[in-house]
């Protein structure tokens, strides 16, 4: 099944990425589109090592800015299934905004957030060792709170 870019339209290109895990690109706009699983794949795999740019700090500036131009520029459909993707921040602290599809078909990273998101994904493990990091557990704290408190629908 061939699949289109959600921004541009243009023929994804299959690509192999981090441990031979097959990812489809955008030739224009360089995005990716990962399936349901390959961004915990690559996660896992970390063959790219980002320990030396690990020790800069982030530009949130930049990265806020992305987040506020990505939300304006409104949702796009999956490739897969054509359900309007929810535009979210991955694990709610990242300050990385990725395109998720409702249904579970995966993905959509814009040019460079993949790479943001491995970065994300190291600095993560470097600062909480193996242990989760504090900001994690104490949102997933607040999400069961709310969870609980929601009232039940009939």
């Amino acid at each position: 099944m061939s699949l289109s870019c959600p921004r541009d339209r243009s023929a994804l290109k299959p690509q192999t990425y981090e441990a031979k895990i097959e990812i489809d690109a955008c030739p224009t706009c360089r995005g990716v589109w990962l399936d349901k699983g390959e961004l915990e794949a690559i996660q896992e795999a970390r063959e790219h090592d980002y320990s030396k740019t690990l020790a800069e700090l982030p530009d949130s500036v930049a990265r806020s800015i992305n987040k506020v131009a990505q939300a304006a520029s409104g949702p796009v459909g999956c490739p897969k299934c054509g359900a309007e993707m929810a535009v979210r921040e991955y694990a709610y602290c990242s300050q990385i905004v990725i395109d998720a599809c409702p249904e579970g078909c995966g993905i959509w990273l814009d040019a460079g957030e993949l790479q943001a998101l491995e970065k994300f994904f190291e600095r993560s493990q470097a600062e909480a060792g193996d242990v989760i990091p504090l900001r994690w557990r104490l949102w997933a704290t607040l999400a069961g709170v709310f969870k609980k408190s929601a009232p039940a629908s009939k």
